[in-house]
């Protein structure tokens, strides 16, 4: 049976993705990294580790992980400023990913965004690109990278903005197209990056764009 670890659970699409390993008989332990005991923590699968983002490092678990979900994410409203979103999105990102390596991880799963690209002038694109980048820069055994459009469903905090988004590119499913900007139910998100560790062929870098999540598509590669 298998480990895994998962990173931001206590997020709408992280508890979305550690409710449904809890339904899979393939797992004997799911570790969670959390600032905060979970309302998982009396299931006998969950182990949990109260650790702040910035001490991922010092993680320590009794026996090798074989999976580790990464499904951190803020945004600038919540984060306060650019260096705070920066800490969470790449810095927490990345040193999970050093621990990977480290503790030799078969295969990382990190949730990103489309558009991703380190070269962007959005801020917030730019960021996503420049840790896709760190990452791959790890030569992790298998890093899997999740680009979803807008993800849609219940959210732990209120994000207005997003909503108004969700409901104009609900609206234009109609266009040739459309799929690629389509909203990512966050339990098709949580599924899919399931599947894509239960189908693992072999090593490499594999990003999944929006419309493939949405479609459960085979796995692109670079």
């Amino acid at each position: 049976m298998k480990t895994a670890l998962v990173v931001g659970a206590t997020g709408a699409t992280g508890s979305a993705l550690v409710n449904a390993l809890l339904t899979s008989d393939e797992y004997r332990a799911i570790h969670l990294v959390s600032r905060r005991t979970t309302h998982w923590r009396h299931r006998d699968a969950i182990r949990e580790h109260i650790l702040p983002l910035s001490r991922i490092g010092d993680l320590t678990t009794p026996y090798a992980i074989d999976e580790v979900y990464c499904c951190l994410g803020t945004t600038m409203k919540t984060a306060g400023s650019k260096a705070a979103f920066r800490a969470v999105d790449y810095s927490a990102v990345v040193a999970l990913g050093q621990w990977a390596k480290a503790n030799e991880v078969g295969q990382m799963h990190v949730i990103s965004s489309k558009g991703a690209n380190a070269g962007s002038r959005n801020f917030y694109l730019r960021t996503k690109g420049e840790m896709e980048q760190a990452l791959s820069a790890l030569d992790l055994p298998a890093l899997y990278l999740y680009r979803p459009s807008l993800l849609s469903g219940e959210r732990i905090d209120s994000r207005r903005k997003e909503r108004l988004g969700e409901m104009v590119l609900n609206g234009l499913t109609w266009l040739p197209g459309s799929a690629r900007w389509r909203p990512v139910p966050i339990e098709t998100l949580a599924h899919a990056m399931i599947a894509r560790a239960k189908a693992h062929e072999g090593k490499g870098r594999f990003r999944i764009e929006s419309d493939q999540i949405l479609r459960g598509a085979p796995q692109m590669t670079e």
